[in-house]
């Protein structure tokens, strides 16, 4: 049995009063649906609903009874047998309706409705560690106890790995006949969060040289709010391992490749999202900035090119990205976060573009590193869903796995404020990637913000993996909760979005499993206990 308990953001307006769902297993833990988000709106009157609850009735279901926001002599009502769907809404009389709201909310609900709620809005919980194999080994009297290296470890997500182990007291073992204990320890490798200050848009890519060289929105936090000196540089950061490109105590190298006077008016040029590949031989960096030094707005996505040492050798301009043919629709608008993907022998580009105000992704064939194939555009997810809605309709920031026989697209959706939120799409990694009929789309978030760990609007993603090859996925958050709701609150040029790492999991099924963002604090490795049992014969 779990729960389930409906809420509203009371912040005023229709996004805000409108069902929202959160569940838990044991009432204290509360888990929000659909990444936060309104689950039914309140299409009938003023479009707005303050103090919801359920009623359950005799045949299972559930009739949500909610009262008119702006207008108290107005109820909501509507029913639903598994908070998904809902029927006969409605706007009643509040004098046509008898039951009273009662003082606690929480309604009990299977494990069976917990599952299908969570396939539709999300299961935004932890993935921890369940349980951790206890071996048993038998020797003889007076031989040497050899414990194994690694043991199993269960994950909260149902997915099964072999770590190694630290054991503590294995020469303290009696050499006489008996049964004992042995102590040690597997250790989960926390990593500093935030990682890296001020640099939205993180990417880091681990070359063939050893090194993990990282790159993200440059920020000016002694500047913060102010446009004038925020986005101006490309900088570098290079170190031998992941923890090492910390600000805190790392040991890493720093270049700065690009730079860009402020614009008349002391306006940013924007020099946004930029990412480090490597291309037959060549290193590229690819970036957005204005084109029109009279146009703020007007962000184009661009190329450097470095044949040698990224970190000591020219990093040569090739421009804004190039196409075959003008008459499309690539690059005609504000366009943004472009990703190279090199997949079965083919160079793809992926990028965020604005028309008129819907942000929506792209895709095209490349002809080389810095021009696209534009005889064939895709036009691969658009945001569908509210939670990819608010504040401002955007898919935007494209990142890629290649696991399990498919490809898997992140995406970040939404404003940029602690509803900023990642998106799924899974596709065959034998299919055409430029039919867009063969992506199919997560219904809910598959990352959003955590404030029990402190963080908030996690988004714009990229992928590496850590010295002993686990996939690590590397993202930008906020470690302060504030929405666009705040007039005065100003996203772009806030300074607060930081580089952060977490451990990606993955499902028995094959699908990657993002868990929640990692909490705020200095790395550790966290110690779990494991116990062996020796018998001695």
């Amino acid at each position: 049995m779990s729960f389930l308990r409906p809420y509203i953001m009371d912040w005023g307006n229709e996004e805000s009063d409108s069902l929202h769902l959160e569940y838990s297993y044991n009432g204290e833990h509360w888990y929000k649906l659909n990444g936060g988000h309104g689950v039914l709106l309140a299409d009938h009157g003023h479009g707005r609903m303050k103090d919801p609850f359920f009623v359950k009735g005799e045949d299972g279901s559930f009739t949500l009874y909610a009262a008119d926001a702006v207008d108290a002599a107005f109820v909501y009502t509507a029913t639903t047998a598994d908070f998904i769907s809902y029927s006969e809404v409605s706007r009643v009389a509040a004098s046509e309706v008898e039951v009273c709201r009662p003082e606690d909310v929480v309604v009990d609900i299977t494990d069976a409705q917990l599952s299908a709620l969570q396939a539709v809005f999300g299961k935004p919980e932890p993935v921890v560690v369940k349980s951790v194999e206890q071996p048993s080994v038998k020797v003889s009297a007076g031989e040497a106890v050899s414990l194994p290296e690694r043991v199993s470890v269960l994950w909260s997500n149902g997915s099964t790995e072999e770590l190694p182990v630290a054991w503590e007291n294995v020469d303290a073992v009696p050499k006489e006949a008996g049964c004992y204990e042995v102590n040690g320890y597997v250790s989960e490798h926390l990593y500093q969060t935030p990682l890296i200050y001020h640099r939205a848009d993180p990417f880091i890519y681990r070359h063939t040289d050893g090194y993990y060289y990282f790159t993200g929105s440059h920020t000016d936090d002694e500047h913060n709010l102010d446009g004038e000196y925020q986005y101006r540089y490309i900088i570098i950061r290079r170190a031998k391992t992941l923890d090492d490109l910390a600000d805190e105590g790392g040991d890493y190298i720093e270049r700065t490749v690009y730079t860009r006077a402020p614009l008349p008016g002391g306006e940013s040029p924007h020099i946004w999202a930029p990412e480090i590949h490597y291309i037959d031989g060549k290193f590229y960096i690819y970036f957005t900035t204005v084109i029109n030094e009279n146009d703020l707005w007007s962000i184009r996505p661009h190329c450097l090119m470095c044949e040698g040492d990224p970190m000591t050798d020219e990093w040569v301009n090739k421009g804004p990205i190039a196409k075959t043919t003008q008459d499309n629709i690539a690059f005609t608008d504000f366009s943004l976060d472009h990703t190279v993907l090199q997949h079965n022998g083919e160079l793809y580009l992926f990028w965020a573009e604005k028309h008129p105000v819907i942000s929506d992704i792209y895709a095209a064939k490349m002809v080389n590193p810095w021009t696209i194939d534009s005889s064939r555009i895709a036009k691969i997810v658009s945001p569908d869903y509210n939670w990819e809605q608010h504040g401002f309709q955007v898919c935007e920031g494209p990142g890629f796995l290649h696991r399990n026989g498919r490809l898997f697209m992140t995406y970040s959706a939404s404003g940029t404020d602690a509803f900023y939120c990642l998106g799924l799409l899974t596709i065959d990694e034998n299919a055409d990637l430029l039919e867009p009929s063969n992506w199919k789309k997560s219904p809910c978030p598959v990352f959003i913000s955590c404030p029990e760990n402190g963080q908030f609007g996690p988004g714009h993603n990229s992928f590496t993996t850590d010295e002993e090859g686990h996939d690590i996925f590397v993202f930008h958050s906020r470690q302060e909760e504030r929405y666009l709701i705040d007039e005065s609150y100003q996203p772009l040029y806030d300074a607060g979005r930081n580089a952060c790492l977490t451990r990606l999991h993955w499902n028995p099924d094959g699908t990657p499993n993002f868990s929640v963002p990692a909490p705020v604090g200095p790395k550790q490795d966290v110690k779990i206990p494991v116990k062996a049992v020796v018998t001695v014969e």
